[in-house]
C-alpha cells in the first residue's frame, strides 16, 4: 500500500508541477479516443471520419474547456445521424437541446458523462457511469446518466434499423419519426436501465457522504450489488435482452474502477482519525479529522524542515474546557 500512495504523492507532484503541459494532452487524447470511437461505430458520414479531420479537431479541443470536446463529440453524432436519415437526426437533435435547457446549461461539467454512457455501452461496460457519477457527482447527475442511456439506444437503434431508416421505406417523415419515437418509449429495456441506475448513483453517493470509516468503499460495493440486484430483477421479471454474465462481470469491473477512483479522489488514511473538540462563546464544535494518506509524513517533514531552519510550528486546540493545547 505504501508503495501505491508514493506512486500517487509523485505523480500529484508531477502533475501539479506541469499541468499547464500534461491538460492539452490528455484533452487531445480524450477527444481523439471519443471521435474515434464515434465514428467506428456509427460512420454514416464518411467525410468526417476522415482521420485528418478526427485529428485537426482533436487538437482544437487540446486548447479549449472540456464542454467544447462534448460539443464537437455531439456535433459528429448530430452529422452522422444526418447521413443515415434526417428523421434520426431530428430526434437525436431535440434530445441534446432538451439536455441543455433542462440540465447541462446548469451543469456543464457532466456533459461529457452524457457522451461518455454511449462509449461505454459499447464496450459493454455501461454499469462504470452510476458508480463514476456516484462517487464523483451530485444526486442531479441522475439526469446526464439517464440521457446518456438514451441517447446510446438511440445510436443502437439506429444501428439495428440502419436500412430501413437509409432506405426511406416508411410512408413520410411523420410516419417515421413516430415509428422512432415510439420505439424509444416503448423501450422496457432502456427505461428499467435509467431506474436502476438512478437508484445505484443516489445510493452512492447517499453512502459516500456518511461519516463512518471507509464509507466510499462501502459505497462501491452497495452500489455494485444493488445494480446486479436490480438489473437480474429486470432481466427475470420481465424478460429482458439483458445478459445475466454481462451484468454481474460488467459490475464488478465496475467496482473496480470505483476503488481506482476512491484512491485518487478520496484516499484516507483512517488509522489516523483525531475526535477534536472546540469552543467558542456560542458553540461546541465536535470534530472528526481524517488525514489524507501520507499527509502524517508531509506535516512531519515540513516540521523538520522548520525546525532546522530555527522556525517554529504549531498548531493550537481549544478544548472544552477552555484550555489552549499546542502541538
Amino acid at each position: 500500500m505504501s508503495d501505491l500512495i508514493k506512486i500517487k504523492n509523485n505523480f500529484s507532484r508531477i502533475y501539479s508541477k506541469n499541468a499547464a503541459y500534461f491538460n492539452p494532452v490528455l484533452k487531445f487524447l480524450l477527444a481523439l479516443t471519443m471521435l474515434t470511437i464515434i465514428n467506428a461505430k456509427m460512420g454514416y458520414m464518411h467525410k468526417i471520419s476522415d482521420g485528418a479531420i478526427v485529428l485537426m479537431a482533436s487538437l482544437f479541443c487540446s486548447f479549449m474547456p472540456l464542454s467544447v470536446t462534448a460539443l464537437l463529440s455531439g456535433l459528429f453524432v448530430l452529422l452522422h445521424f444526418y447521413a443515415l436519415s434526417l428523421e434520426t437526426a431530428i430526434v437525436a437533435a431535440v434530445l441534446l437541446l432538451l439536455m441543455y435547457i433542462l440540465y447541462l446549461r446548469f451543469a456543464p461539467r457532466e456533459s461529457l458523462a452524457v457522451l461518455l454512457m454511449p462509449i461505454m455501452f459499447i464496450f459493454k461496460i455501461p454499469y462504470v457511469m452510476p458508480l463514476a457519477m456516484g462517487l464523483l457527482g451530485t444526486p442531479f447527475s441522475i439526469f446526464s446518466v439517464g440521457f446518456g442511456v438514451v441517447l446510446s439506444y438511440l445510436i443502437e437503434y439506429a444501428d439495428v434499423n440502419k436500412e430501413m431508416l437509409a432506405s426511406g421505406a416508411s410512408e413520410n417523415m411523420v410516419t417515421r419519426l413516430r415509428q422512432i419515437i415510439d420505439s424509444m418509449i416503448g423501450n422496457k429495456s432502456m427505461i428499467c436501465m435509467i431506474i436502476c441506475f438512478s437508484v445505484t448513483l443516489i445510493l452512492v453517493y447517499v453512502i459516500r457522504r456518511l461519516s463512518f470509516a471507509h464509507s466510499w468503499k462501502v459505497a462501491i460495493l452497495g452500489g455494485c450489488i444493488t445494480d446486479i440486484v436490480l438489473l437480474t430483477i429486470c432481466l427475470l421479471g420481465m424478460r429482458l435482452d439483458y445478459s445475466m454474465a454481462g451484468i454481474v462481470f460488467g459490475s464488478m469491473f465496475a467496482a473496480l474502477l470505483g476503488f481506482v477512483i476512491e484512491f485518487f479522489a478520496h484516499g484516507l488514511d483512517y488509522r489516523q482519525t483525531e475526535n477534536l473538540q472546540f469552543e467558542d462563546d456560542e458553540y461546541y464544535y465536535y470534530v472528526k479529522a481524517v488525514p489524507k494518506f501520507g499527509a502524517e509524513k508531509r506535516r512531519k517533514a515540513a516540521s523538520s524542515a522548520s525546525r532546522s531552519s530555527g522556525e517554529s510550528t504549531s498548531r493550537t486546540v481549544r478544548t472544552a474546557n477552555g484550555v489552549r493545547r499546542t502541538t
